[in-house]
């Protein structure tokens, strides 16, 4: 499926519930900045599990899609303050630029090529006092499975409303 077909998949999506959570708060749509950066939204299934991603841009070019099942901690005395956990998967399009060390030669590769990760995710949120935005902080490790395997780490700062 072309990077294309991927973004009108997930913006239908995200249409769908947020038109059936219209009014409920349960559809949360906002700005991550960070790694990756772009749209990010959240769909809370329950008071203590949601879903979470993301359609954006890593550095380089690379086009970013994430989709994150969580679970919610409130172990703060605070109702606003949250922290969120979870498992996910990403899929990354585009142009990207490879170190490469090869006996006593080093260089920078480039290819195209469309990425698969496995993300473990975390997030502190608050929640404002009666207003419809949430503000929080996300890392999540991500395990790189192709095309080529590595590690890596996505985070970033994001502010959500809940229309």
């Amino acid at each position: 499926m072309s990077a294309h077909r991927w973004v009108l998949a997930v913006v239908l999506a995200a249409g769908l519930i947020a038109s059936q959570a219209h009014g409920q708060k349960k559809f949360g749509i906002g700005l991550m900045l960070g790694e990756p950066s772009g749209i990010s939204w959240k769909y809370h299934l329950s008071s203590s599990n949601a879903l979470s991603g993301l359609v954006g841009f890593s550095p380089f070019d690379r086009f970013r899609i994430h989709v994150d099942y969580l679970w919610v901690s409130r172990p703060f005395d605070e109702p606003s303050l949250s922290l969120w956990y979870g498992l996910g998967g990403a899929v990354g399009f585009g142009r990207a630029d490879y170190f490469v060390k090869q006996d006593k030669r080093s260089y920078v590769t480039r290819t195209v090529s469309m990425g698969l990760g496995v993300r473990m995710v975390g997030a502190f949120n608050f929640a404002i006092p009666k207003s419809p935005v949430e503000i929080g902080l996300e890392v999540a490790p991500i395990l790189i499975l192709g095309p080529d395997a590595g590690v890596g780490v996505d985070g970033g700062v994001y502010v959500r409303f809940y229309p």
